[in-house]
């Protein structure tokens, strides 16, 4: 059975925003993403710092994927099609992810980060709920319930990333978010504050 530090659901901004950090700080990480992140699409991002002259949601993502993998996280395009708790391999959460064809396999994580508004299956399974973010004007977007800018939820070693922590659309937002959630995990197994800073 394959396993990981983090496992990663989702494979935006937030997501890679996480794994990013994660992975830069010793964590085995992996994202499991089916490639369908709402940023892909967009033509112009034009409130990313950095980017004065705009850059393309599809851009964008492929450099923060690039950047995940120069510091060891590894991307699969799977989907998790479930998620249970119980000490597995060593780990609390036991993932069934399976591939485009719908071959499925077990994996193993001590943490969870569910950064994915389209697939809210892992929640239910863990029987956390969601209700229409206040944040997004389409109501078409689920947070979680009581769910906070750290990510954490009710459940332990899972968390939650972006949207469903009911942070703003913004790409830059979810991608602070996404990182304020894997420092609160990397801090917690360190004993310590984390920090990175540049060289």
């Amino acid at each position: 059975m394959n396993s990981a530090d983090i496992a990663i659901i989702g494979g935006g901004i937030a997501g890679l925003s996480a794994a990013i950090y994660t992975a830069e700080a010793g964590f085995s990480t992996v994202v499991f993403d089916q490639n369908k992140s709402q940023l892909r699409p967009i033509e112009h991002v034009q409130n990313y710092p950095g980017f004065p002259e705009a850059i393309t949601g599809d851009e964008l993502l492929s450099r923060m994927r690039k950047q995940a993998e120069s510091f060891g996280a590894e991307l699969k395009k799977e989907k998790v099609a479930a998620v249970k708790t119980g000490e597995t391999n060593g780990s609390r959460f036991l993932l069934t992810v399976a591939d485009a064809e719908g071959n499925e396999r077990s994996f193993s994580a001590n943490y969870v980060i569910a950064a994915s508004n389209i697939n809210k299956k892992p929640l239910e399974d863990l029987g956390i709920e969601t209700e229409v973010s206040p944040a997004v004007p389409s109501g078409k977007i689920s947070r979680i319930k009581g769910g906070s800018w750290s990510g954490e939820t009710n459940v332990p070693g899972f968390y939650v990333a972006g949207l469903l922590s009911g942070v703003p659309t913004q790409s830059i937002i979810a991608a602070g978010q996404g990182t304020q959630t894997a420092m609160e995990i990397i801090s917690k197994e360190k004993g310590k504050a984390h920090v990175w800073h540049d060289s």
